[in-house]
């Protein structure tokens, strides 16, 4: 409490210094990738000198002034919808922002689509595509929705070898090609993920849009979506009820035969990526092509739902990073009594707690996607990928609200504006499961929980390793809440919590200085836990950590 009554009074005496005692230094000038030190350790055995200067040249972008006009630019003007042309035909055009399509273009030919699927990158493919998706993301989250939905339908596309052969070219071609036009008249390709039913979200398999089968792999599609980002993507991927039950099917947008079978009813009103449409999907009797066999379709979307549960908890880290270096760039250049704001002990103390979190969710989505390059190879990683990626997706969008909400306060009142970049963070967060559509994380884990007790004892095992000998009770404590959750669903949140820290710290260990994990596990894993930010142990050096996570450009 006199912490925080502390941090107010410095707040007030900011508001009523004399204007030369408040020094405008613009938040520009700087490289993302070159100032996270977390980032290039979670890194560091991945990259080769090409890599490491793409990253570079990435990073100093994000922080030039050019990158930060363009994304104000993008998320001041919200998308318009045209459902006819001048002459009265139906159209369903959406105008975005051409800053919104800047980015895109950027994003995509930065290989955020494809990546992670093209021969020829190495064996840390989904490594370095996440580096490059929590850069981005630090600086704009809402023109990466149908880049994430893209990326991930491609594993979909494994089931349909035939429109594999037609989409995967266009997508891995890394090129924006954002005409509505049939993807045989077009240069580039995206896929929108169009899962999410009014009356039954978050409901395994209750699925009320109606599939009829027809000649061939075809079916014809009726029913409504909502929450649909990008509806103008080139294919959008849905779920159906046919006959043989909840069936995968991709409609493609621009086809002659759907132009009048898919209609956009509207925008749904969202609190955050402002930039990007968020729709409801009508179709009426449009075609689509089955992807896999009819009745399969959950078996068909769990590679890409566990894709977009893993982009999900990248976008959250980056998004946090951002809002960090934001903070604590406004605590050093704003000066009380002459004195940066950063020296008062209460905001410093605060601002290393967040930098702890921010470098726990960098550590931890970093190690999560390197999980998924080495998934095929060793039985940890395999592990670690398949009951990690819900809870570090539930756990990363959780912590990274809640510290984005400290951050907010920490920057005082003009981070209350609506179109502040730390108000823009805090609303963007609250949107992830739109980045992880049509789905519970939690009923996963706890499906997975229930079902193979084994894969938790071989994640555990792997990330008991980098953990050490002296942090094997926290192992296992975090196998008894994952035992008792198994048998009791109501706890699988505890363990969600219980579990993405230990991986943090685990990872933490294995590439930061020991200082900075041993301050991880001493307030997050041991004693009395809690959100709010400034309840580090005083053991710790709060400049020390700030410095080190989040440094001075």
């Amino acid at each position: 409490m006199d912490e925080t009554i502390g941090r107010r009074a410095a707040l007030r005496s900011i508001d009523d210094a004399p204007e030369p005692q408040r020094p405008n230094v613009a938040f520009e000038g700087f490289n993302a990738y070159a100032a996270d030190p977390t980032l290039a350790a979670a890194l560091d055995a991945s990259l080769d000198e090409a890599t490491e200067d793409a990253l570079n040249e990435r990073g100093a972008y994000f922080g030039s002034a050019e990158a930060q006009n363009v994304a104000r630019l993008a998320t001041a003007t919200a998308p318009t919808f045209r459902p006819e042309d001048y002459d009265g035909r139906r159209i369903d055009q959406i105008d975005l922002h051409p800053a919104t399509h800047a980015l895109t273009n950027r994003s995509v030919a930065a290989g955020l689509l494809s990546s992670a699927w093209e021969d020829g990158e190495g064996t840390n493919q989904h490594r370095l595509r996440a580096a490059n998706l929590f850069l981005t993301a630090g600086l704009e989250r809402a023109h990466l929705l149908p880049i994430c939905h893209t990326h991930a339908s491609v594993a979909a596309l494994a089931y349909a070898p035939d429109l594999e052969a037609e989409l995967f070219p266009l997508i891995a071609a890394r090129q924006y090609d954002r005409r509505p036009a049939p993807t045989g008249h077009k240069t580039g390709a995206m896929i929108a993920l169009a899962l999410s039913e009014r009356e039954r979200e978050g409901e395994r398999g209750a699925v009320r849009t109606r599939g009829e089968l027809s000649a061939g792999e075809s079916a014809r599609v009726t029913g409504e979506k909502v929450f649909v980002p990008a509806p103008f993507a080139d294919y959008l991927l849905t779920l159906v009820r046919t006959a043989d039950g909840t069936s995968a099917v991709a409609v493609p947008r621009h086809a002659e035969e759907n132009a009048a079978a898919i209609r956009i009813d509207g925008f749904s009103n969202t609190t955050g990526l402002s930039a990007q449409a968020i729709t409801t999907v009508r179709f009426e009797n449009a075609r689509g092509k089955i992807i896999g066999e009819p009745g399969r379709g959950l078996q068909v979307m769990r590679d890409v739902r566990t894709l977009t549960q893993l982009d999900a908890a990248i976008v959250s880290a980056g998004t946090l990073r951002g809002a960090l270096a934001r903070c604590a760039h406004i605590l050093r250049t704003r000066t009380v009594a002459g004195r940066p704001l950063l020296n008062d002990p209460s905001f410093a103390r605060v601002l290393a707690d967040l930098a702890l979190t921010s470098a726990g969710l960098t550590a931890l989505s970093l190690r999560l996607a390197g999980a998924f390059d080495r998934a095929f190879e060793r039985d940890g990683d395999h592990a670690v990928a398949r009951i990690l990626t819900p809870a570090a997706r539930l756990f990363c969008a959780r912590a990274g609200a809640a510290a984005a909400l400290e951050i907010r306060e920490c920057a005082g009142v003009p981070a209350l504006s609506a179109d502040h970049p730390l108000a823009r963070a805090v609303a963007d967060l609250g949107l992830l499961p739109l980045f992880d559509p049509g789905g519970d994380p939690a009923a996963d884990l706890s499906a997975l929980l229930a079902r193979d007790q084994n894969v938790l004892v071989d994640a555990l095992d792997e990330l008991g390793t980098d953990l050490g000998t002296q942090n094997h009770d926290l192992v296992e404590r975090t196998m008894t809440v994952g035992r008792e959750a198994a048998s009791d669903p109501g706890l699988t949140r505890a363990f969600v919590d219980q579990f993405a820290m230990v991986a943090a710290a685990s990872a933490m260990r294995r590439n930061l200085p020991r200082v900075v994990s041993d301050a991880f596990i001493a307030s997050r894993l041991r004693g009395g836990y809690t959100t709010h930010a400034g309840t580090l142990d005083s053991r710790f050096d709060p400049t020390a950590l700030i410095d080190f996570i989040v440094p001075d450009d």
